[in-house]
């Protein structure tokens, strides 16, 4: 109770000092009044509230959650007496002491006390662990950081299986020494009694033993010497032995000569050497407290310490004690001491000197005599008997406490063998009793008006308990928290008494919080016991399935002798729990050494306990090891043990894996000896530094993958079977702490069950084929008839429709620019700008006017942004960005957020970046008066509250590399998925065999539900895991991705559909408790489905499917899709006027087109992490099997060189680096847009060797020359589209006629798509035909010579789309038009000088119109009117521009001096000039709001375009047939050597222009649209310009 009512006082003072100093500082405090602590107290409003809560939160989770319907819960509230943890342990006691208890039960409990190691440890339960959260030391509380939730939390287990080993090798040299026999049981008992001896909650620390000054190596050497020399153990199950303790104690006062023989020498040299002109201390005695003042070591009796020098006379002695203030007992002269000139004697007077002086000045004795030191003596042991009885069995006195603030000294702790221990019951306090007895007068609004009165009046009874101030004092600890609180202990009757005129004052309400209550005890239901009123904030439970029954503490109680101690017999030490580690299996040693093992990234100053491991005396066999374990399970990683499957033996000679079923050997040599040296180091040092462990001598390592989890698999019998999953990573393992044929606990999973055992009717599963993949529903029924597929009712819903998001995510997104940029922009240099984003520190000026300075310091202002943070590897959402390149030095990016905070930073408090630049070389560390003036204090005021509430101080913060949406994207994503929340789902019922079938598994692990799926930005995925905060099959939407080392550990951002309890607010109020972040195991992504081939076997549904599904607009009419694609209230395409400017583009645009699985399967997308710094982690693969695949990224800049000279190796490394999955890390500018898949088999047939470094890193070889040809390219892929570029044949011969489909060609081997798709997204076979032929026009138009192209393949989308063409084009059939064939390709041998000039985006497209209008006799097998075909562009873009002429329309466009405007002459874009950047309302404008008859003039346009080019080419073929005298072919007769045709040109010819002019009087004029700026592009051609 005392020590409960210390605390509250010294953390009710601390809440007012802190508001205190930062009014002082110019803090704006909140308005709303400040959360007191102290409310978390039995009996207060606060704990009522949450006393509710809790309980429906129990009802809710059992009745909702299938995981919660197994257990009993068992809840202790506030109203039951007692601290939650030896409740818990009460329990335990309890349910041990049945006969019917589980001796091998296994236990965790939560907590971050350390006490709870004393509680388990007194159990004598050897299967128990502590779970714990990551405790980070130093560093400044953030209070804009979000509470993590379990998902983001480091949690550490305290094994105290292990610890137990760890304490029988600390006093194994006891095992021989003892009469009475060593018993492991006993020696944990005297080890717990030993921790109280260094302080513990109800009893203070004896002085100067400290943990962390040795004071626990001191108690057990102690112990090992007196042991041997007791006839019993000192604590025989919570009964302390008083004569054993007695010379325990007796044995232990040693140290307290030595403490002070040392600390009297020190004083001596102190006196002699230093202060012999200075001033001491000395005790001013005069009435109320003392205090000290200065003592003048010159005075004539030589100081305080003239008694350190001799006692010649008595007299010096007499007034020594009258300096120091002492008033001696004469039962404590010592007439022999004083008599006896020796130096023990005159040391010993010292000694009792220096503790009469501890008594009176830390306890205030005025008179320290035997009577006194008995009393202390006395006190103390019975405070440790009562402490282990709490802990033993239970509570033996409510009402004891120890009444002192300090302990005695050891050496007068004796003559206590004979004591009586006699406790009083008594009751415990009701809460309100216990809340007036602790609370501390700032706290009093925690209590009812009826108390508070006696807190603060001044005639109250107990006023002198309940100081307004008051003292602490550390006692030799180091944290504030450790000091003593210095206030009177509560006196319980004077407090009772003063209480009961109060309670007649109390409320109702306050009546019934003021009673002790039960414990409830829930258990599930089948039955419905009605609806569950929420007590606020939440939903009721509708079905309420939770029974609850109640229970008193007092039944659990038991006296002592019922109370089972020591270990329960049948317990198994011997065999291994899974999760609970021994150091048993393996031989080994010890020693204690001073190694530095690390504990919490800190070496360790004391000794530690090294394990050694034994060493055999002969090396075994490597060969016949490898057919010992290869394809077997073993336990690795001991002591804690994993199960992992054997991939592979190796020494530093040979390797044997195992491939095929057969084992396969390998000469060591090269790069495999590097590898498994570099493995076997880090293995040997993290065994020692990390754990304390010598393994010795490795030879021989084995590989293996580690089990991830189990599931349940169909097999061929009709049976569900268990198996176990094996990580795809295999990791390395040292063989001689390797453990195989160990006695394993068996769990009790069914190892087969039925499909009717393991489906029941109305189970939860979801789908993992087609249709409707990672939809959720339910189990209908079993059909025998139909080969054991299994009846389900899925739930269809519709799923929002993101693409009008992902259109305009360019413009919405933040976008990021270097330093030197930003700083440009703010007018600063880069490297201020670089100090002011981070951290930068104001200080209180120094000086005789501030004394306090130095310890202002350590709440020092941090002026900075701190927008970024290299130590936590964090960047700030929408502000920073930290660019991360595997070859590049990382850097930092800004977006236009933090400029605009540092342009309002710099209006407002121009001093500090005035400052800033003046002192560029000074630390990040300025004084307020340096920088402000005199005012200083005023401006301190101003910026402190400037900062406190901008944007950007409550801005997220995540790990750099997080791809993660922005607000205003995630805004837009809420609505489209509003749009769809009011549409009904369909209910539809499918037959579906067991393996496309998934069911929550609480044995997965952290394996995913499908191994084949990848995560990118807008997927939509279903929460698939029960027990947690997301409910069950909610959907959502992936808008950040966090990086993590392992796959498995990969955080993903999900904004849900739904807002739900427990849910978080990541982006914006608009996804407020609609968030949460998960782990791929908990979810599928339904977005997988959409991408997956339509051919995959293994992912459809079979024929008994009783649903069919007919495809959208199936049997929609070919005019009902024109009107659809026409249709002006739909997203209209954005102004060609105002497309972004390739520079915009290159940000980091992660549209839903990022990372897709590539056309011949899936492939895992993972995050990239630099091979450099796990080069000496390499592993050879032995064959093509151990791969999925090998990818290598690249760019379109560099594919002609890479196709010309081989795959090379990048700048300043000796192997090519290549990938085992899609790198997920490099994004924005950094982004691949080719991956080129390896032909790995060839390549390992052809002598190159790959390396596996990590997870997801391959290293390469190359060939002799260190190139990787492309004959081992097996396809290239554009990593936007999925088209594989590579091989590709351009059309030829019969291949380039126009009847002849060309997707034909593309569609023979490879599984290539047809060409066209370039970087831009896949075209939807609903979309016009010419837009998707304008999207094939250019992405082929990047392909011919790519080296300076860099469009981005967002800006090639909107390209395509910003034709607006709505109609289908066709191609003319040969039986209306006559004319030449389309040539073959040619090539021509002549080199002509580039040029380059500036046309329009639309002149580039305008030119390629008359391409799809080409009208071409002489071929029988051209298509009939109206249907689709595709232009070979690639043959058009080589062939002789003159055969294809520009229409008549785009020649009266043309200006002087500029070239022939046709898409098929230029071929490189070097960079886009863009008039201005987009507007908002620009794009909004285009959202369904464009005016009708602009659309409807531009669509015209088009029309227009097409007449005159079919006019022309009509034109053309009659002049050739009228002037072709010489019998030459269309070719020779268009070629623009030929004089007849450049005569008869024909946009020249006034018979054409005649014709012309009057198809458009026929066809009626078109309005001219309003001229607008236009986007220019500068364009490299490939032949020289004409005069034209």
């Amino acid at each position: 109770m005392n020590q409960q009512r210390g605390r509250r006082f010294r953390s009710a003072n601390e809440a007012v000092e802190s508001e205190r100093k930062a009014k002082e500082r110019g803090e704006v405090l909140p308005t709303e009044e400040r959360f007191d602590s102290n409310c978390i107290t039995p009996g207060t409003e606060f704990m009522a509230r949450l006393d509710a809560q809790l309980q429906y939160f129990v009802t809710s989770k059992i009745s909702q959650d299938r995981l919660w319907q197994n257990c009993k819960v068992i809840y202790s509230g506030h109203q039951t007496p007692g601290e939650g943890e030896h409740k818990i342990m009460e329990f335990i006691r309890y349910t041990k002491s049945q006969p019917e208890y589980n001796p091998n039960t296994r236990h965790c409990l939560y907590g971050l006390d350390a006490d709870l190691i004393m509680l388990g440890l007194t159990s004598h339960e050897p299967h128990f662990s502590l779970l714990r959260e990551e405790v980070r030391f130093g560093g400044k509380k953030d209070g804009n950081r979000r509470t993590p939730t379990a998902e983001e939390t480091t949690f550490h287990l305290l094994h105290l299986s292990l610890m137990r080993e760890y304490i029988n090798y600390e006093f194994f040299e006891l095992h021989n020494a003892l009469s009475f026999g060593y018993n492991l049981e006993n020696i944990i008992d005297d080890w717990v009694l030993m921790g109280f001896l260094v302080g513990n909650d109800f009893i203070p620390h004896l002085p100067h033993l400290h943990i962390n000054r040795e004071g626990l190596p001191i108690l057990y050497r102690t112990y090992k010497d007196v042991l041997p020399t007791l006839d019993g153990y000192l604590n025989d199950g919570g009964k302390l032995h008083l004569g054993r303790f007695e010379k325990f104690m007796a044995k232990l006062s040693e140290f307290d000569v030595e403490q002070f023989h040392e600390h009297n020498a020190d004083l001596k040299y102190f006196h002699n050497k230093s202060l012999k002109d200075g001033n001491a201390f000395k005790v001013n005695k005069g009435k109320g407290n003392k205090e000290l003042e200065a003592f003048n070591f010159e005075d004539e009796d030589e100081g305080a310490f003239g008694a350190l020098e001799g006692l010649d006379e008595e007299e010096t002695l007499c007034k020594t004690y009258e300096k120091l203030g002492y008033e001696p007992d004469p039962m404590f002269d010592d007439d022999e001491d004083l008599e006896s000139d020796s130096e023990d004697a005159i040391f010993n007077t010292e000694f009792r000197q220096h503790k009469r002086a501890y008594y009176m000045s830390k306890m205030h004795f005025r008179c320290v005599n035997s009577d006194v030191l008995h009393e202390q003596a006395t006190s103390y042991v019975r405070g440790i008997q009562w402490i282990l009885n709490y802990y033993y069995n239970g509570i033996c006195s409510w009402s004891w406490f120890y009444p002192y603030h300090y302990s005695p000294y050891i050496s007068d702790i004796k003559d206590f063998a004979d004591m009586e221990m006699k406790f009083e019951m008594g009751k415990p306090f009701l809460p309100y009793e216990q809340l007036l007895a602790v609370l501390p007068p700032l706290s009093r609004k925690l209590l009812s008006h009826a108390y508070q009165g006696l807190m603060t009046n001044e005639d109250s009874p107990l006023k002198e308990f309940y100081p307004v101030s008051f003292k602490t004092d550390l006692n030799g600890k180091q944290q504030d928290w450790e000091a003593v609180v210095l206030i009177p202990f509560i006196d319980e009757k004077r407090l009772l008494e003063a209480m009961k005129p109060c309670n007649e004052h109390l409320t109702t309400e306050e009546r019934s919080r003021n009673t002790h209550g039960p414990m409830f005890i829930y258990r599930y239901s089948p039955d419905n016991l009605g609806e569950y009123k929420s007590p606020k904030y939440f939903p009721p439970v509708g079905i309420n399935h939770a029974s609850v029954s109640l229970v008193r503490r007092e039944e659990w109680e038991l006296l002592p002798e019922k109370i089972y101690k020591g270990l329960c017999k049948g317990v198994k030490q011997n065999v291994y729990f899974a999760g609970f580690p021994s150091l048993r299996h393996i031989d080994h040693k010890f020693h204690i050494a001073k190694e530095g093992v690390k504990v919490f990234q800190q070496n360790s100053r004391g000794e530690n306990f090294i394990l050694d491991i034994t060493e055999t005396k002969d090396k075994p066999d490597l060969k016949d090891l490898a057919h010992l374990l290869l394809g077997k399970a073993v336990f690795v990683s001991w002591p804690h043990l994993l199960e992992a499957k054997v991939e592979a033996v190796s020494d530093n000679q040979e390797r044997y894996s195992l491939l095929g079923g057969t084992v396969q050997r390998q000469i060591v040599e090269g790069r495999m000896k590097e590898e498994f040296s570099s493995s076997k180091n880090h293995i040997i040092s993290h065994y020692h530094d990390r754990w304390g462990v010598e393994i010795g001598n490795t030879e021989i390592l084995v590989y293996a993958a580690p089990m991830t989890g189990r599931k349940y698999v169909p097999t061929s019998s009709g049976r569900m079977s268990l198996e176990k999953e094996w990580s795809k990573i295999v990791q390395a393992y040292a063989h001689q702490v390797v453990v195989r044929d160990i006695v394993a606990h068996d769990p009790g999973y069914k190892q087969h069950l039925t499909p009717q055992e393991y489906f029941p009717k109305r189970t939860k599963v979801f789908m993992l084929g087609q249709p409707h993949y990672g939809c959720m529903g339910e189990v209908i029924e079993i059909d025998p008839n139909h080969k054991g597929r299994i009846r389900v009712a899925m739930t269809v819903t519709s799923e929002p429709n993101f693409d009008v998001v992902k259109q305009k995510q360019s413009l919405l997104q933040d976008r990021y620019m270097g330093g030197y940029f930003a700083a440009q922009k703010v007018g600063i240099s880069s490297h201020l700008l670089a100090r002011i984003t981070g951290t930068v520190f104001l200080v209180p000026p120094s000086g005789p006017n501030n004394p306090m300075a130095d310890v202002e310091m350590k709440n020092k202002l941090n002026i900075g942004l701190n927008l970024k943070s290299n130590k936590r590897n964090e960047e700030v959402c929408g502000y920073s960005r930290k660019a991360l390149d595997p070859y590049e030095k990382p850097s930092w990016l800004y977006s236009d957020q933090v400029v605009e905070s540092l342009l309002e930073y710099q209006k407002n408090f121009p001093e500090i970046f005035e400052h800033l630049s003046s002192n560029d070389g000074q630390k990040d560390i300025f004084y307020q008066d340096q920088v402000f003036g005199v005012n200083y204090k005023e401006r301190v005021a101003q910026l402190t509250d400037w900062l406190k509430n901008a944007n950007f101080a409550k801005a997220e913060r995540q790990p750099c590399g997080t791809q993660s949406l922005g607000e205003a994207i995630v805004s837009r994503l809420v609505e489209e998925i509003d749009k769809v929340s009011t549409i009904r789902a369909r209910i539809v019922k499918m037959q579906v065999r067991p393996h496309l079938l998934y069911k929550p598994n609480p044995l997965q692990g952290s394996s995913p539900p499908d191994h084949t799926v990848t995560y990118k930005m807008f997927d939509r995925v279903i929460n698939v895991r029960e027990g947690f905060s997301v409910p069950i099959g909610a959907k959502g939407t992936v808008m950040g991705i966090q990086p993590a080392d392992k796959e498995a550990d990969i955080l993903y951002d999900i904004l849900f559909d739904e807002a739900f309890p427990g849910g978080l607010t990541l982006r914006g109020p608009t996804s407020a408790q609609r968030c949460y972040r998960l782990h791929w195991a908990a979810m599928i992504n339904i977005s997988h489905g959409s991408r997956l081939p339509t051919g995959t076997n293994n992912h459809r549904v079979g024929s008994g499917s009783s649903c069919h599904q007919v495809p959208e607009d199936a049997h929609t009419s070919k005019a009902q899709r024109t009107r659809k694609l026409n249709n002006y209230d739909s997203p209209q395409p954005p102004d060609p006027n105002q497309l972004p400017s390739p520079s915009g583009l290159r940000m980091n645009c992660h549209t839903g087109n990022h990372y897709p699985g590539v056309a011949n399967g899936d492939i895992t997308g993972m995050k990239s992490q630099s091979p450099r710094h796990n080069e000496d982690k390499m592993i050879l693969l032995k064959s093509a099997n151990e791969v999925q695949f090998i990818v290598h990224g690249t760019y379109y800049a560099s594919w002609n060189k890479i196709l010309q000279q081989g795959l090379g190796k990048a700048s300043g490394r000796n192997l090519i680096p290549c990938y085992s999955s899609i790198p997920r890390d490099m994004t924005g500018s950094r982004a691949y847009q080719l991956y080129i898949f390896l032909d790995v088999r060839k390549a390992m047939s052809d002598g190159m060797k790959f390396f596996r470094v990590g997870e997801r890193h391959i290293l390469c070889t190359g060939d002799k020359n260190g190139l990787i040809s492309p004959m081992y390219f097996s396809k290239v892929v554009d990593s936007e589209s999925n088209t594989v570029i590579y091989p590709s044949r351009p059309a030829t011969g019969t291949e380039a006629l126009p009847g002849k489909s060309l997707g034909s060609q593309w569609q023979k081997g490879h599984g290539q798509a047809p060409p066209g798709h370039g970087r831009g997204r896949a075209m939807s076979s609903k979309e016009p035909q010419g837009m998707q032929l304008y999207q094939n026009i250019w992405s082929q138009v990047q392909r011919l010579d790519a080296e300076n192209v860099d469009l981005r393949p967002m800006q090639s989308q909107m390209l395509s789309q910003l034709l607006n063409i709505s109609g289908e084009t066709k191609c003319a059939s040969t039986h209306q038009t006559k004319g030449a064939s389309l040539p073959p390709h040619s090539t021509s041998s002549q080199e002509s000088t580039p040029s380059r000039v500036e046309v329009s985006v639309q002149d580039i497209f305008k030119g390629a119109v008359g391409i799809s209008q080409l009208h071409i006799s002489h071929n029988p097998q051209s298509k009939p009117i109206g249907e689709q075909c595709e232009v070979n562009v690639i043959s058009a873009l080589n062939a002789d521009p003159h055969v294809y002429p520009l229409t008549q329309h785009s020649a009266r466009n043309q200006k002087p001096g500029s070239p022939s405007k046709s898409a098929f002459v230029p071929t490189q874009v070097i960079r886009n000039q863009t008039p201005r950047k987009p507007r908002f309302g620009d794009l909004d404008n285009h959202n369904g709001k464009q005016d009708l008859s602009t659309n409807l003039s531009y669509s015209q346009q088009q029309e227009q375009l097409l007449d005159e080019n079919h006019c022309q080419q009509q034109y053309q073929h009659q002049i050739y047939q009228q002037h072709n005298s010489s019998q030459q072919t269309y070719q020779e007769y268009s070629s623009p050597n030929n004089p007849q045709y450049q005569q008869h040109n024909s946009t020249q010819h006034p018979q054409y222009q005649q014709q012309s002019q009057q198809n458009n009087k026929l066809e009626g004029t078109t309005k001219k649209p309003k001229r607008q700026a236009r986007n220019r592009l500068a364009v490299k051609f490939d032949q020289p310009l004409g005069k034209n």
